[in-house]
């Protein structure tokens, strides 16, 4: 329920005080009958057992709800019915069932353990200028390291494919916010888009509250759009056998991020054809088996723009093939 909304019921059940707004306050009056207040806590009454009640969850309440009744393992990931009939026992909010269907239908670990549906067609995501977009993962838990690290926290530009990636105790809100403001906004800029998937670590008021504040809009990967995320899930398989290839010690494969970083931002992706250095920089960069430079640094300058933009091209190349093919394979809809 909206706070404000919850709030006014509060006080014209504690204190009898209504809204100015005479709409609302005809509104309140009518809905608080249903309601009443316990321990400081808006309950509503429950239609299908008498003298039972319902505590009402605020907005930002119903993210940790469901988490808990489906994502956690006592949860089980169970169906949308299910769920719903274990939350509604409890609490109340409006648009209940639309709210948990639409939070499983998003659960990734379902999505991946279910069949892949090809009923929808393929919508490719357009790319725009270097650090526009941005996607973000979560990968682990991994191994515990020596330095108390079990996650990784991994971002890809949608045009440069550079990645950035950080190892992290945990997998939650403030990781994510600290993340985003200091390795994309303070070394890149802020990004028009961030997209990720629906996890809570994602959605949530902490994360929301740097987006709103750089201005930034958060998209969230849909299973009618698995290819939402794709890119940055596509890095997370390449690093972790990156990584898994460079160190040898389970317990410090925290140590060798920053080099397999390296080693992907300095090699040729086969979808743009440059390296993500080059079309982030405008040059490319010194390896240690670099004798000698074969364009100077001014003739890259004047040439970046205009192969991004082949960069970008070479993109919605990629995209138009892999549309065709994953299309091709979908029964034609039955038109009457």
């Amino acid at each position: 329920m909206e706070e404000n909304r919850y709030n006014h019921l509060k006080e014209y059940l504690i204190l009898s005080l209504l809204p100015s707004d005479k709409k609302l306050a005809k509104q309140i009056q009518q809905q608080s009958k249903h309601f009443v207040v316990l321990e400081n806590q808006l309950f509503k009454k429950d239609k299908r057992n008498q003298g039972n009640y319902l505590k009402v969850l605020k907005s930002h309440e119903i993210e940790s709800v469901l988490y808990a009744t489906h994502n956690h393992p006592t949860g089980g990931h169970l169906g949308i019915e299910k769920v719903f009939e274990k939350v509604r026992e409890n609490y109340y909010w409006p648009q209940m069932f639309e709210d948990i269907r639409n939070y499983i239908k998003g659960c990734d670990s379902c999505q991946r353990r279910g069949k892949p549906s090809k009923k929808t067609l393929l919508h490719p995501i357009p790319v725009g200028k270097p650090f526009e977009k941005i996607g973000i993962d979560f990968v682990g838990p991994l191994p515990l390291t020596n330095n108390g690290n079990k996650y990784i926290i991994v971002a890809t530009d949608y045009l440069t494919k550079w990645p950035e990636a950080s190892a992290t105790s945990a997998a939650d809100a403030n990781t994510v916010v600290e993340f985003i403001y200091e390795n994309i906004i303070c070394r890149h800029g802020c990004p028009n888009y961030i997209l990720s998937d629906r996890g809570s670590h994602f959605r949530n008021k902490v994360v929301d509250g740097l987006m709103n504040k750089f201005e930034i809009k958060h998209l969230l990967s849909t299973p009618y759009h698995p290819q939402t995320n794709g890119l940055v899930e596509r890095f997370n398989k390449t690093l972790c056998e990156s990584i898994a290839k460079t160190t040898r010690d389970l317990q410090e494969w925290d140590t060798v991020i920053n080099s397999v970083l390296f080693a992907y931002r300095t090699a040729k992706n086969s979808t743009t054809k440059y390296t993500p250095f080059y079309l982030t920089y405008g040059r490319e960069a010194r390896l240690p088996i670099t004798t000698f430079e074969n364009e100077t640094l001014e003739s890259n300058l004047e040439n970046l723009e205009i192969n991004r933009q082949k960069a970008k091209d070479n993109v919605t190349k990629a995209q138009e093939k892999q549309k065709s093919r994953h299309d091709s394979k979908i029964k034609k809809p039955i038109e009457y």
